[in-house]
């Protein structure tokens, strides 16, 4: 009669399918880190000025560009001219935060954003200066981009302080006012819109005023 030691035919099996399970693992683990050094070797080949960091100082300067590239996409997104007519008058709120600036005759002023978008033409940008003069403020920068036909101004201007309370005395907002000449340059470009351009063109424009 032949026996068979069962337990020790089972510890075995046991045994060996504990080391099939751990190969297992190994090879799942070994199989992770190389796609992470991969992944990793993927960002310091998009970055060469990090190729010498470490892992976590890698990872640090990944999420840093990620949130500029993001910032700066915000930025492009606002710029580019929509196709509806659009104007709007608002507080800086960047420049308010900076101490208090003056105007030409040492009067003290505050900043406000000031945006156009509507159809191209000749002259557009000359006639948002006049606009924005005639309600005594300043462009201290201002950008414009045209995108087939479509431009967007916008503009950084300093308003004097004295003829913002005089027309608040009057029981007139001063951002009403230059929201209402730049409305007045927006329906004078309505009539005199041009529309012989290229769908592909791309145009864009800035400059900051001589302290």
């Amino acid at each position: 009669m032949e026996f068979i030691n069962v337990s020790s035919s089972s510890s075995r099996t046991e045994l060996e399918t504990r080391g099939v399970r751990v190969h297992s693992h190994s090879e799942a683990e070994r199989r992770r880190r190389q796609r992470i050094n991969a992944h990793l070797a993927t960002l310091r080949s998009l970055l060469p000025s990090a190729s010498r960091l470490d892992k976590a100082a890698l990872l640090g300067e990944v999420v840093r560009q990620v949130r500029e590239l993001r910032v700066r996409a915000e930025e492009v997104a606002v710029v580019v001219p929509g196709e509806a007519d659009e104007v709007g008058v608002e507080e800086d709120e960047e420049a308010a935060r900076d101490e208090t600036k003056t105007v030409g005759g040492g009067q003290q002023g505050r900043m406000v954003r000031a945006w156009v978008c509507c159809e191209d033409r000749p002259g557009l940008m000359s006639e948002v200066s006049r606009a924005v003069r005639s309600v005594r403020a300043r462009a201290v920068r201002a950008e414009m981009v045209t995108v087939g036909g479509r431009t967007r101004s916008l503009l950084q201007l300093e308003v004097n302080e004295a003829e913002a309370a005089a027309a608040a005395e009057r029981g007139e907002g001063h951002h009403s006012k230059l929201q209402a000449a730049l409305w007045a340059v927006l329906l004078t470009n309505r009539h005199g819109a041009v529309d012989n351009f290229s769908k592909r063109e791309r145009v864009s424009t800035r400059f900051r005023s001589r302290t």
